[in-house]
């Protein structure tokens, strides 16, 4: 137990460094990480895959309040964004993360290797929006942000890997569409990591120590303990390194994450 939490630990510092560097949310990072570390701290293989995304959300809710605050303390927030895409957001979120506690943990594992492709493939390929203007249609925007919702909750990442493409989509500055994604993870990790909490895991694995509904809170607290910290470093050390090849780094490595995940048992 010593030596996962360790591992946790590192994680965390791990998670926070990404975070803070490339604008994205650590659980991309941090579900494969418990997926490995969860059995071996002592729990059933049938309640790993949702345990792991209820505990990154749960850390994620924690790295990305403390982001938001800093954002919102430096004028970076534009809170009539965060007014347009949160109630559908939170929606999906809520749907997303009762459906991550009700379908088979095999299904579950492959959609997030997928999700792990998507945004590895995005990484490497990213391309800045065009310059003439974009009419912003709330109808599109909430449908967007729903579907970030389900998809966000149903595989454990905050969310903001998704909210700033859309924002970057209609002109929004990156530093502020970086401001409201952690804006809306905050709300969408909260309220996907109470669901995972309230839906308890089957009768008899219910009274595990340690365990709250689908959340590990060794795990959360050691995780978070770091990653909250090391935000910040990663944010001050973006400025300091070639952010676009570490983004093309961290993508092979998400690559190979995701294609083990995806052919793994």
């Amino acid at each position: 137990m010593l030596f996962s939490l360790l591992i946790c630990l590192a994680g965390g510092i791990a998670a926070g460094l990404l975070s803070g560097m490339l604008g994205i949310g650590g659980g991309i990072l941090i579900v494969p990480l418990l997926i490995y570390l969860l059995p071996i701290m002592g729990l059933p293989a049938e309640i790993v895959v949702p345990t792991a995304i209820g505990t990154s959300l749960a850390t994620i809710m924690l790295t990305t309040l403390s982001s938001a605050r800093a954002h919102a303390k430096r004028g970076y927030v534009l809170w009539h964004w965060v007014r347009l895409i949160s109630p559908t957001l939170i929606f999906g979120g809520l749907l997303g993360a009762y459906l991550g506690t009700r379908l088979p943990p095999e299904l579950l594992q492959r959609i997030f290797a997928v999700m792990l492709l998507f945004l590895a493939v995005h990484m490497i390929w990213k391309h800045r929006p065009r310059s003439e203007d974009r009419t912003v249609s709330t109808l599109g925007v909430q449908s967007f942000s729903g579907a970030i919702g389900v998809i966000s909750a149903l595989v454990g990442i905050g969310g903001g890997a998704l909210v700033v493409p859309l924002l970057h989509f209609y002109q929004v500055a990156m530093r502020n569409a970086v401001a409201v994604a952690a804006v809306c993870s905050v709300l969408l990790s909260g309220f996907g990591m109470f669901t995972y909490m309230f839906a308890g895991p089957p009768i008899g694995m219910a009274a595990i120590s340690g365990l709250i509904g689908y959340v590990y809170i060794p795990a959360w607290l050691a995780i978070a303990a770091t990653s909250m910290i090391f935000a910040r470093v990663g944010a001050a050390i973006a400025h300091r390194l070639p952010v676009r090849y570490l983004q093309r780094g961290f993508a092979i490595l998400l690559i190979t994450v995701s294609v083990h995940l995806f052919f793994g048992s």
